[in-house]
């Protein structure tokens, strides 16, 4: 199974002049935790997830006049191709303690694939009643939430 077939091709995104307060409420309207950040170019830039925004508030900061572009996760920024495993993407994300993935082909954001989207295909196709299940990319998916999952609570 592949990235592309799983991630949302729906990506809510922003500029670096929208406030935090705007990324929020685009955010809650649309049921999401991050929100792709594009430059002029329309190239990716960055993202904002929920995490970015707890730290905007918890530092003083006002998300009212804060401009994302001031506080975005931009630096190591992690990306995956659409033709990518979903394997390695479950991996990726554990390595690096992340639970968003933009998906980038030809240097334009694609979609976004989430642990929610890989923990969500798992289930499904566990529990589908298909003849094969791919058994083991879903233990890998399901096993990279929990991963995700203890990470979060120990830090």
């Amino acid at each position: 199974m592949l990235v592309g077939d799983i991630m949302r091709g729906d990506v809510k995104t922003a500029d670096g002049g929208d406030t935090f307060a705007d990324v929020a409420k685009l955010m809650r309207a649309n049921g999401i935790s991050s929100v792709v950040v594009l430059g002029k170019d329309g190239a990716l830039a960055g993202i904002v997830t929920e995490r970015d925004i707890v730290n905007l508030v918890a530092a003083g900061g006002d998300p009212h006049t804060v401009e994302v572009a001031h506080g975005m996760t931009r630096r190591h920024l992690e990306t995956i191709g659409s033709k990518a495993d979903i394997a390695e993407a479950a991996e990726q994300m554990v390595s690096l303690n992340i639970r968003h993935l933009p998906v980038v082909d030809k240097d334009r954001v694609v979609g976004i694939l989430s642990i929610r989207d890989l923990t969500k295909w798992a289930a499904e196709e566990l529990a589908a009643g298909h003849e094969m299940p791919d058994i083991a990319r879903s233990q890998t998916a399901l096993k990279a939430a929990s991963e995700l999952q203890k990470q979060r609570q120990l830090s």
